[in-house]
Protein backbone atom coordinates (compact mmCIF):
# COMPACT_ATOMS: atom_id res chain seq x y z
CA UNK A 1 0.00 0.00 0.00
CA UNK A 2 1.18 3.40 -0.87
CA UNK A 3 1.55 5.97 1.85
CA UNK A 4 0.03 9.34 1.28
CA UNK A 5 0.31 12.64 2.97
CA UNK A 6 -3.01 14.39 3.60
CA UNK A 7 -1.56 17.84 4.08
CA UNK A 8 0.59 17.93 0.97
CA UNK A 9 -1.51 15.90 -1.45
CA UNK A 10 -3.30 18.13 -3.92
CA UNK A 11 -5.62 15.42 -5.17
CA UNK A 12 -7.33 15.08 -1.82
CA UNK A 13 -9.56 17.93 -0.82
CA UNK A 14 -11.35 18.54 2.43
CA UNK A 15 -15.05 17.65 2.44
CA UNK A 16 -15.90 20.79 4.35
CA UNK A 17 -16.10 24.16 2.70
CA UNK A 18 -16.93 27.44 4.32
CA UNK A 19 -19.11 29.75 2.22
CA UNK A 20 -17.60 33.05 1.22
CA UNK A 21 -18.09 35.89 3.71
CA UNK A 22 -19.53 33.41 6.23
CA UNK A 23 -17.70 34.74 9.24
CA UNK A 24 -18.35 38.34 8.25
CA UNK A 25 -22.13 37.73 8.18
CA UNK A 26 -22.21 35.28 11.09
CA UNK A 27 -22.48 37.88 13.83
CA UNK A 28 -25.31 39.77 12.09
CA UNK A 29 -27.30 36.55 11.47
CA UNK A 30 -26.84 35.40 15.05
CA UNK A 31 -28.04 38.72 16.48
CA UNK A 32 -31.04 38.62 14.16
CA UNK A 33 -32.04 35.15 15.39
CA UNK A 34 -31.62 36.10 19.03
CA UNK A 35 -33.87 39.13 18.65
CA UNK A 36 -36.55 37.02 16.89
CA UNK A 37 -36.85 34.59 19.79
CA UNK A 38 -40.08 34.99 21.68
CA UNK A 39 -40.05 35.97 25.28
CA UNK A 40 -41.05 33.21 27.63
CA UNK A 41 -44.42 33.54 29.28
CA UNK A 42 -44.28 34.20 32.99
CA UNK A 43 -46.91 32.29 34.96
CA UNK A 44 -47.95 34.18 38.02
CA UNK A 45 -48.21 32.34 41.30
CA UNK A 46 -51.12 34.59 42.18
CA UNK A 47 -53.19 32.96 39.40
CA UNK A 48 -52.70 29.51 40.92
CA UNK A 49 -53.61 30.92 44.30
CA UNK A 50 -56.78 32.41 42.82
CA UNK A 51 -57.78 29.02 41.37
CA UNK A 52 -57.31 27.36 44.75
CA UNK A 53 -59.30 30.03 46.56
CA UNK A 54 -62.18 29.81 44.09
CA UNK A 55 -62.31 26.01 44.27
CA UNK A 56 -62.35 26.10 48.08
CA UNK A 57 -65.15 28.69 47.99
CA UNK A 58 -67.18 26.50 45.61
CA UNK A 59 -66.74 23.45 47.86
CA UNK A 60 -67.82 25.43 50.94
CA UNK A 61 -70.85 26.77 49.07
CA UNK A 62 -71.90 23.25 48.08
CA UNK A 63 -71.27 21.94 51.60
CA UNK A 64 -73.65 24.56 52.98
CA UNK A 65 -76.26 24.54 50.19
CA UNK A 66 -76.87 20.79 49.89
CA UNK A 67 -77.94 20.17 53.53
CA UNK A 68 -80.07 23.32 53.52
CA UNK A 69 -81.83 22.16 50.34
CA UNK A 70 -82.61 18.71 51.72
CA UNK A 71 -83.80 20.11 55.07
CA UNK A 72 -86.16 22.49 53.28
CA UNK A 73 -87.58 19.59 51.28
CA UNK A 74 -88.35 17.73 54.51
CA UNK A 75 -90.00 20.76 56.11
CA UNK A 76 -92.31 21.35 53.14
CA UNK A 77 -93.90 17.91 53.37
CA UNK A 78 -97.03 17.97 55.53
CA UNK A 79 -98.18 15.02 57.55
CA UNK A 80 -101.70 13.62 57.25
CA UNK A 81 -102.79 14.94 60.65
CA UNK A 82 -102.03 18.54 59.73
CA UNK A 83 -103.97 18.25 56.49
CA UNK A 84 -106.91 16.62 58.27
CA UNK A 85 -107.09 19.40 60.86
CA UNK A 86 -106.92 22.05 58.15
CA UNK A 87 -109.70 20.43 56.12
CA UNK A 88 -111.91 20.01 59.17
CA UNK A 89 -111.59 23.72 59.96
CA UNK A 90 -112.37 24.82 56.41
CA UNK A 91 -116.12 24.92 55.90
CA UNK A 92 -116.08 26.17 52.30
CA UNK A 93 -114.30 23.18 50.79
CA UNK A 94 -116.64 20.78 49.06
CA UNK A 95 -116.20 17.33 47.63
CA UNK A 96 -115.78 18.66 44.09
CA UNK A 97 -112.96 21.01 45.11
CA UNK A 98 -111.30 18.24 47.07
CA UNK A 99 -111.63 15.71 44.24
CA UNK A 100 -109.89 18.07 41.80
CA UNK A 101 -106.69 17.77 43.82
CA UNK A 102 -106.77 13.99 44.32
CA UNK A 103 -104.88 11.69 41.97
CA UNK A 104 -105.87 8.15 41.03
CA UNK A 105 -103.34 6.82 43.53
CA UNK A 106 -104.89 8.91 46.31
CA UNK A 107 -108.37 7.64 45.48
CA UNK A 108 -107.19 4.02 45.43
CA UNK A 109 -105.50 4.52 48.81
CA UNK A 110 -108.67 6.06 50.27
CA UNK A 111 -110.75 3.15 49.00
CA UNK A 112 -108.37 0.69 50.65
CA UNK A 113 -108.29 2.64 53.92
CA UNK A 114 -112.05 3.05 54.10
CA UNK A 115 -112.65 -0.58 53.08
CA UNK A 116 -115.14 0.37 50.40
CA UNK A 117 -114.75 -2.44 47.96
CA UNK A 118 -117.00 -5.12 46.50
CA UNK A 119 -117.06 -7.24 49.66
CA UNK A 120 -118.32 -4.36 51.82
CA UNK A 121 -120.50 -2.69 49.19
CA UNK A 122 -123.60 -4.65 50.34
CA UNK A 123 -123.18 -3.39 53.91
CA UNK A 124 -122.79 0.18 52.70
CA UNK A 125 -125.92 -0.09 50.52
CA UNK A 126 -127.93 -1.47 53.46
CA UNK A 127 -126.77 1.37 55.69
CA UNK A 128 -127.64 4.01 53.11
CA UNK A 129 -131.06 2.52 52.41
CA UNK A 130 -131.90 2.54 56.13
CA UNK A 131 -130.67 6.08 56.59
CA UNK A 132 -133.18 8.91 56.60
CA UNK A 133 -130.72 11.27 54.93
CA UNK A 134 -130.33 9.25 51.72
CA UNK A 135 -131.22 12.26 49.57
CA UNK A 136 -128.53 14.29 51.33
CA UNK A 137 -125.87 11.65 50.59
CA UNK A 138 -126.92 11.37 46.94
CA UNK A 139 -126.77 15.15 46.40
CA UNK A 140 -123.32 15.40 47.91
Amino acid sequence: MKQFDLENNKEMKSGFKVPENYFEQFEAKMMEQISKEKETKVVSLFYRKQVWISSIAAILLLAIAIPVYFNMAKENSLDAGTIEVYLSQQQGIGITELSKHLTDEDIAELENNLSINKSNSDAVEDYLSESENLDYYINE
